[in-house]
């Protein structure tokens, strides 16, 4: 620790010095912290000041602490850009990880007017999904789209494919343009049982609806995200 870092608080000295291990490879993703006493000694630091420093690197989802088995390295931010069009299969392909699409449930001709409205849908669809990030749990999605005028997407959806890449392969359409609106916010019980959070996590809420070249609607998605697997930027 440099005599700068030397200013700040022992915890966050060392908290900063783990994140460091972590972006340098010495300590991997997938792969457990050392025991607390070989990390007391590298850190010369009290238990206590070291399970603070950890406390924190949880809290920010870098480590997850396994009751039993240690406490592991998790997997950095994934990182998405607010004005891209490209689906979540395209987004994880992109940063080299595997996209995973759980179907949680499908309700034909769901009770929902004000978004068949919105999608100027004939015969509505929904997919309730899991996204996942190389198998980990990471947003969960409620897809609405019409299921009169894309028929053919439906099949490749229910089977746990790419909604974008179903409506370009099998219905030639190509999405144009997307609004989003973002809100954050905390998730409720059942959203912590499927996305393993806690209640104080903060959670991105998400809104994206997606049109084609005309402006005509293609898709409504309502997304919940915790905060600590994603960053979002803003491109102009």
């Amino acid at each position: 620790m440099d005599d700068q870092a030397n200013l700040l608080p022992l915890y966050e000295q060392v908290r900063r010095a783990i994140l460091a291990g972590i972006d340098a490879g010495q300590f991997v993703e997938g792969s457990f912290l050392p025991p607390e006493p070989e990390l007391m000694a590298r850190y010369g630091v009290s238990r206590i000041t070291l399970r603070r420093a950890i406390g924190e690197l949880c809290a920010d989802g870098r480590l997850q602490r396994q009751q039993g088995r240690g406490t592991v390295v998790m997997p950095g931010k994934v990182r998405q850009t607010l004005v891209s069009l490209s689906g979540f299969s395209e987004t994880m392909d992109g940063l080299g990880r595997k996209a995973g699409h759980c179907i949680l449930a499908r309700t034909d001709n769901p009770d929902a007017p004000a978004i068949r409205a919105r999608l100027q849908a004939e015969t509505l669809i929904r997919f309730d999904r899991l996204l996942e990030d190389n198998g980990r749990p990471m947003t969960l999605e409620t897809l609405f789209f019409d299921a009169q005028r894309f028929p053919e997407v439906i099949e490749p959806v229910a089977a746990g494919g790419s909604f974008f890449t179903a409506l370009r392969e099998k219905a030639g359409i190509q999405p144009a343009h997307a609004e989003r609106q973002i809100d954050v916010g905390l998730a409720s019980a059942g959203e912590r049982a499927i996305l393993a959070v806690s209640a104080a996590q903060p959670v991105y809420r998400i809104e994206k609806i997606v049109t084609d070249a005309q402006g005509r609607p293609l898709a409504l998605s309502q997304l919940v995200t915790p905060s600590h697997l994603v960053t979002y930027t803003l491109k102009t």
